[in-house]
C-alpha cells in the first residue's frame, strides 16, 4: 500500500530550503516505512537539510532538531514505523526562560 505523510519543518529550520516561514512537504511513503527511509530521502532532495536537519552519513538527526510525529515527541527513534495520513514536525531545539 502506498500512502502519503505531510512533513512540516518550522521557522529558522526552514532556512535549508531558502524560506522564513514555516515550510510544508508531502511525501509518498510504502506501508510501515520508518521514519528514517523518509528523513534520508527528503535530505537527498534537498542537499541543504543534511547542512541544518539530519545528518546523512550519521543517518541521525542533529542535537539543535527536536522531532514529533502527529503531535508526540519520537525523540531519536528513527525506526518508528509511519503510517499514511500521519504528520511529522521538525521545529528547532529551543532553550532558555
Amino acid at each position: 500500500m502506498v500512502g502519503e505523510v505531510t512533513i512540516e519543518i518550522a521557522p529558522w529550520l526552514s532556512k535549508a530550503f531558502g524560506k522564513k516561514s514555516k515550510v510544508t512537504l508531502r511525501e509518498q511513503i510504502g506501508d510501515g516505512e520508518p521514519l528514517k527511509a523518509i528523513l534520508e530521502r527528503i535530505a537527498a532532495k534537498h542537499e541543504a537539510v543534511g547542512a541544518m536537519i539530519y545528518d546523512v552519513h550519521q543517518g541521525t538527526l542533529y542535537d539543535t532538531v527536536v522531532l514529533f510525529v502527529n503531535n508526540r515527541p519520537v525523540a531519536k527513534d528513527l525506526q518508528h514505523t509511519m503510517q499514511s495520513g500521519d504528520t511529522i514536525v521538525l521545529t528547532p531545539f529551543y532553550t532558555g526562560g
